[in-house]
């Protein structure tokens, strides 16, 4: 890896740990960066995903105050999140590159669609229910198939996990997001083991975007949030269009 690509996981790193501190959706800077510099659609893919989670661990210890009073809730989606993880984990593993190359421009549309959705979906959530929980396996589904989908592809994870745990429970959004931090926490540990071991990951990539990412989430919290989200938003959303576009492209 040259100096040239180095530099651009680094700058790569930093906007997407400003992003993910602010709106989400750093994986979609974070991923195709990985593929400019010349990692497989795949490998890219799992690298990303132990990448990225050191980052979900520092999120969950700073939303603890708002996870403990939820403690035995967390507890008992332990093992949810933990098998949806393997089997997201074991589903990536045995996708062929080929198979993968051919549907990652509609993951990433899809993540880039979640991201345009993602507040009016939150808003209708938190709206929905007049304070009244759903049945306790709604919970559980929903986090079983988020988990599911992060473990095989990154992006969007958290707005996922928001959705689905918002939806189920009538809880303050603080309380959302340390159980979503909880979750995401999971994901990255197990990912990162199975990936790890098993998968050809780019360890140099690896360890130029963990600190970046760290950085570029502390100078997200200081200062990139004096940004408005929707504008954000919306750049996000339109280079996530364009990626898709250029990634289905190049797959035909």
């Amino acid at each position: 890896m040259n100096l040239l690509q180095v530099s651009a996981l680094v700058l790569a790193g930093l906007a997407g740990g400003g992003l993910n501190a602010v709106a989400g959706g750093g994986s979609l800077i974070t991923y195709p960066t990985l593929m400019a510099v010349g990692v497989p659609p795949l490998l890219a893919n799992a690298t990303n995903g132990i990448a990225v989670a050191p980052a979900y661990a520092a999120a969950a210890v700073g939303s603890r105050e708002h996870l403990l009073p939820q403690r035995a809730r967390a507890l008992r989606l332990i093992p949810t999140a933990l098998v949806a993880s393997v089997c997201g984990a074991l589903l990536l593993l045995n996708t062929p590159h080929e198979v993968f190359e051919a549907i990652v421009p509609f993951l990433v549309l899809a993540a880039t669609l979640l991201m345009a959705v993602g507040p009016w979906i939150n808003r209708k959530v938190t709206a929905r229910n007049g304070g009244r929980d759903l049945h306790p396996a709604a919970l559980h589904v929903g986090v079983f198939a988020g988990c599911l989908y992060g473990a095989y592809f990154n992006a969007a994870l958290g707005l996922i996990l928001m959705a689905v745990i918002a939806m189920s429970l009538s809880e303050r959004l603080v309380r959302v997001g340390a159980l979503k931090n909880f979750c995401t926490t999971i994901v990255g540990v197990v990912t990162s083991v199975m990936y790890g071991i098993w998968a050809d990951v780019d360890w140099l990539a690896i360890a130029v975007l963990v600190p970046a990412t760290f950085l570029g989430g502390y100078i997200g919290a200081r200062i990139f949030q004096r940004i408005p989200e929707r504008p954000l938003r919306i750049a996000i959303v339109a280079y996530g269009l364009v990626l898709s576009a250029i990634l289905l492209a190049r797959s035909l």
